[in-house]
Parts: structure tokens; C-alpha cells; sequence
């Protein structure tokens, strides 16, 4: 029966009705209502604005508002209102006349002024402002905007004024003031009023456009190669996706540290101190006789400059939402950071202090996807970017370079169970032996030291004992007597040998008696080098400086000294690190590994 009235209903009211009663159907089928077409007509003619609204463009409503006379003039400029007069469904919040900076906009070319301003404050879809609303909002240029309220509402703070005016392709709210508009990173490199144009140069001499072969339309292959008829391009930076910094996204979240010209040219300074390259230089491969062989390098001036600026690029950006990250979304200018600890999306690792200083003294700037900070000065240490510690395990055999051991060769061994009575550690539990072939001789190894910067290193060498594996270890526990050669170039190219001082590595020098050994550490010496050998190689052959460790023990020695040299890694620590962990001693920095 109500099923019938409804249908007859539909049928004989004029067709305006029909939405208002389909509406209402489910209230209907409840609540069962006897209605004339002349009482809906009379409800209709009380609504002729509403209905009006409703039945008529966005453009068409905006037109005619006396109180948006100023944002339809700038949507006729920019072709938006053929945009909205279209049945594309939209929803537009429109700052009301004289609430905005409108004459400055005027001066805006229209591209800037679509990005900015208009596309700012459309988006698809409806929203209406109704209940309690907390959502997020991405406008037609892909800015993330926020939504909110109850009773009365606002979108990135600025309140709005009219509610849901309601259009034939979808709804309009007027606010008292326009939406900031905000920059991704990437937009800033382009527009920040800072003097950073060493980083947004470097930076944008990257960027390329790049056809997208699945959106443009194949034409004939002409001499080999596919054209297009009608080509789409989409743009791309090598730079920013080697470091996956995907700073122009507006899904993202990032900080990127944008230093300015002064702090790019002092970071600049000192980190080409650190990739020093020679045209040219003289290379002597150990076991293979006394004639050098010439080496040469293309480009080397250019290695340096591009090293220097990847370093540094590779220390600016961080992706808000990994590690503790996270707490740089909620870092206040002049507050300080307090963290564990920050990862660059390259990989680079600061601890609490480090991290903390990183944003001392420099301004925030709010940025649709995070946050950029201009900064005067790049404060993360040398050895977190550009001049790492750098362990070489023993047991590697690309590191054994050469070995001098009568007949014998190094053999690995395994920590399977560690003695409990020995103090320390073998790193990845693996070691090197080498033992003497006969009473009377010394073993000595060689070892490659690849990618070294051109710096003073303190170099140590990690002994293991010989109980390492049992405390029931038959032998005596004797010292070693060991001394270290090393084999680079000086700062004419040429190759030299340097010898270190002897080192006597003791094993009775334990304070604590439940130990009756250590794993040792031992300061080999002091060394600068002058070049660097960061990515110097040519086919195979990698040419780096080597250290040869020789157990150094006559024969009148024996009785007392150890001549079986046991190695667990060779470690190369930046002087000015060793030198910071003194006046430091709980210094908590990233340990690097070959």
C-alpha cells in the first residue's frame, strides 16, 4: 500500500519532487503520511533560493555572490570558471571579498597564480561542514589541507563563514581569509627568500623531463628508435632518487637542512680536504718486485668537486617517518631536539648529541610535506659524512693482499664458544692465524686499505690470544713483538714505504683476575695520508695503501715472545675523532665496517 502511494505520488507531483520524496521514502514506509502536490509546492516556493542554488553551477553561484566578486574575478582569469560551470563535481572554499591580499595576487603570472592560489582552494568530491568533521584534504595541486570542527569550522585555521552552499556539481563554504599556501621542500629550493642558490643550483642541475611511455601515443619507429605522436613527459632528479629524498612529493614527510651559501662553501672547503686527488701517481703492488706502476686518474679535480658536493648532499635530507625521525615533525625552532638518534636517508647515523646539534642555531620553515632548516652552518662531524672510521675484518680475503709465509698461508678460525676467562670480543667471530713454519722464522701479512681519505688516521690492530677458544689452552700465554710497515704515496705521487715502531703486545697487563687474556686492541701509530683512494680502482686492481703487520722476534727472543701473529681487524680511526673520544670519553658516534 505504501509502496503504491510513494510510485503514484512520483507520478503525479511535478518532477522537481521527486528528489525531496526519494528522501524521504524510508521516514515514509514508517510513518505513513497522506500528502498533496499543493502542500509540496508550497514548501518549494518558501525554498526558491535553496532550490536555485542547488539546480545551478558552482561558477554560476559564485558569480552572482556580492561577496565573492573578487575570487570570481580571478577564476575567470585563470579559465576556473568554465572549470566549475563543467559537471565534474567539486568543492570550493572561497575567501571572501577584501579578506585576502587580492591586488597582490593580481601580479602573479597565472601559473603561479593557478598553483597558489586557486587550485588552494578546490578540491573533488564534497565536503560538507556538518557533525564533527576532523579530516584531511588534498586540493586540485595536491596540497594536504586540514578540515575540522563541530559547530563552527575551520580549514588550516581559517574559519569559515557560509556553510555548504550547495551547487549542481557540488558545494561551496566561503571563509573569512584565504589558505596559506605552502611550499614543498622541493618548491622552496625554488622560492625560499634565502641566499641558498648553491644547494638549489646543485640541486636542479639534476632535474630532467622524461617521457612516459606509458601515457604518450606511439607513433612509427623511425631509424631504430620509437616516436610519439602525442608525447607526456614527467620529471625526474637523479640526485634526489640516489638519495631517496622524495622532497617533491606531498605524501611524504621530510627535513632537509638547506644551507646557505656561506655554509656550503665552508662545508665544501673541508670536505675537499678529505678527497685529495693526484692526476697521476705511482703505485707498488706488494710481493710483485720494486718497479712502481704509473696510475692515472681522469678527471681528478672533478672526483674531488663531485665527492665534496655528494657528501654533502647526503647529509641534508631525512625522512620523517623512520627511526626516531619522527620526532623532527614536532621540533620547535630554538627548542632542542632530544633523540637517540637521526638517520639521512643515505644512511648516515648521528647520535643524540651530534643530532642535536645539527638544528642549533638555525630557522625552521613549514613546508607542506615537513620542514626545511636554513642553517649558517652544517654542525655534523667530519667522521659522520665524509671521513668515516673504516674496520677491515682479517679475515676477508680481498683485504689479505699479500702474504709471506714460507709455505703456510692465513688460516681462519672460528670462535665457536669464546673462553669466558678472556676480556673483549672477535668481531663477526672470525680471525686470522699465522703461524711460523719453522722455530726460527717471522710470518708477516699484508693488507689492502681501500677507500682511505686523504687525513691522519691513529691505526690500530686487533689481536686475539691464544686461549681464545679454551681455558684449557696447553701453551704458555706469551706477549707478541710486532712491528708495522706502511705502503702509499706521498703528496707528489710518489710511492714510499714508512715503518712504524714496534709494538709489544702483552697479555698479562689485566687488572681484573677473572681474565687471564684479552682481545687487544693495540695503537699502531700515527699516519697521514696524504691522498685519497676513495674509488680509485682500474679493472681489478684496486690501488689503496696497505699495512704489513710482521711478528718481529729473534731468535734470542723466543723463549719470551709469541712469534704466531692472530688478527681479528684492522681499524683506521680519523685523528680528530680519537682526539674528540678523548676529551669525550662516553662519545657515542656510528662505528664503520669494510
Amino acid at each position: 500500500m505504501i509502496t503504491n502511494i510513494f510510485r503514484d505520488l512520483l507520478y503525479v507531483c511535478p518532477p522537481k519532487a521527486a528528489k525531496w520524496l526519494a528522501c524521504i521514502a524510508l521516514f515514509t514506509i514508517h510513518y505513513p503520511l497522506f500528502i498533496s502536490c499543493s502542500d509540496w509546492d508550497d514548501h518549494f516556493n518558501a525554498n526558491t533560493s535553496v532550490l536555485e542554488s542547488q539546480n545551478t553551477t558552482l561558477w554560476k553561484n559564485i558569480e552572482k555572490n556580492g561577496n565573492l566578486t573578487q575570487f570570481a574575478e580571478i577564476l575567470r582569469r585563470t579559465g576556473y570558471d568554465q572549470r566549475l560551470d563543467a559537471s565534474q563535481t567539486y568543492t570550493v572554499w572561497a575567501p571572501e571579498d577584501d579578506t585576502f591580499d587580492y591586488q597582490t595576487l593580481l601580479g602573479y603570472d597565472n601559473e603561479r597564480l593557478v598553483k597558489e592560489f586557486v587550485e588552494n582552494h578546490i578540491a573533488r568530491n564534497n565536503y560538507p561542514a556538518s557533525g564533527e568533521t576532523d579530516k584531511d584534504v588534498y586540493m586540485l595541486n595536491e596540497k594536504k589541507m586540514h578540515f575540522s570542527g563541530k559547530d563552527s569550522y575551520v580549514i588550516q585555521d581559517v574559519l569559515l563563514d557560509q556553510l555548504n552552499m550547495g551547487s549542481s556539481n557540488g558545494t561551496i563554504h566561503t571563509l573569512k581569509g584565504r589558505i596559506a599556501f605552502l611550499s614543498n621542500i622541493y618548491e622552496a629550493l625554488l622560492s625560499v627568500d634565502y641566499p641558498v642558490d648553491s644547494v638549489r643550483d646543485y640541486v636542479l642541475s639534476f632535474d630532467e623531463k622524461i617521457i612516459d611511455e606509458r601515457k604518450s601515443k606511439a607513433g612509427p619507429v623511425v631509424n631504430g628508435e620509437q616516436t610519439f605522436l602525442d608525447t607526456i613527459y614527467y620529471e625526474h632528479n637523479d640526485m634526489l632518487s640516489l638519495f631517496e629524498a622524495h622532497i617533491n612529493r606531498e605524501d611524504s614527510s621530510y627535513t632537509m637542512l638547506l644551507p646557505t651559501n656561506k655554509a656550503w662553501r665552508d662545508a665544501q672547503t673541508k670536505i675537499r680536504g678529505y678527497c685529495n686527488y693526484l692526476p697521476s701517481f705511482k703505485y707498488l703492488v706488494p710481493g710483485e718486485g720494486r718497479n712502481p706502476t704509473t696510475v692515472t686518474l681522469k678527471d681528478a679535480e672533478a672526483m674531488k668537486d663531485s665527492l665534496a658536493k655528494l657528501y654533502m648532499m647526503a647529509s641534508l635530507f631525512y625522512n620523517n617517518s623512520l627511526y626516531d625521525n619522527k620526532k623532527l615533525k614536532r621540533l620547535e625552532e630554538g627548542a632542542v631536539l632530544s633523540c637517540d638518534s637521526l638517520m639521512t636517508t643515505y644512511g648516515f647515523k648521528m647520535y643524540s648529541d651530534d643530532a642535536a646539534n645539527v638544528f642549533h642555531e638555525a630557522k625552521r620553515l613549514e613546508m607542506s610535506n615537513g620542514a626545511a632548516w636554513i642553517t649558517d652552518s652544517l654542525r655534523i662531524p667530519s667522521w659522520t659524512i665524509c671521513n668515516p672510521e673504516i674496520r677491515f675484518e682479517a679475515e676477508y680475503q680481498d683485504i689479505q693482499a699479500y702474504y709471506t709465509n714460507l709455505n703456510g698461508a692465513p688460516n681462519v678460525k672460528v670462535v665457536t664458544k669464546q673462553n669466558e676467562e678472556v676480556l673483549g670480543h672477535v668481531s663477526n667471530n672470525r680471525y686470522v692465524e699465522l703461524e711460523p713454519q719453522s722455530k726460527n722464522s717471522n710470518p708477516e701479512i699484508y693488507f689492502y686499505m681501500p677507500n682511505l681519505r686523504s687525513t691522519t688516521y691513529n691505526i690500530y690492530v686487533v689481536l686475539v690470544p691464544a686461549n681464545i677458544n679454551s681455558k684449557y689452552y696447553a701453551g704458555e700465554l706469551k706477549p707478541n713483538l710486532i712491528d708495522f710497515t706502511i705502503g702509499c704515496n706521498d703528496e707528489k705521487g710518489s710511492f714510499k714505504q714508512t715503518r712504524l715502531e714496534n709494538v709489544t703486545v702483552r697479555v698479562d697487563s689485566i687488572d681484573d683476575e677473572r681474565y687471564t687474556a684479552k682481545v687487544d686492541t693495540v695503537l699502531a701509530g700515527e699516519f697521514t695520508f696524504p691522498l685519497s683512494y676513495l674509488g680509485v680502482s682500474s679493472g681489478s686492481k684496486r690501488y689503496a695503501p696497505y699495512i704489513r703487520v710482521r711478528s718481529k722476534v729473534t731468535n734470542a727472543e723466543s723463549a719470551s715472545y709469541d712469534r704466531t701473529l692472530r688478527i681479528d681487524c684492522i681499524i683506521l680511526r680519523p685523528k680528530e675523532l680519537d682526539d674528540y673520544i678523548s676529551e669525550h670519553p662516553d662519545y657515542k658516534y656510528d662505528r664503520g665496517d669494510y
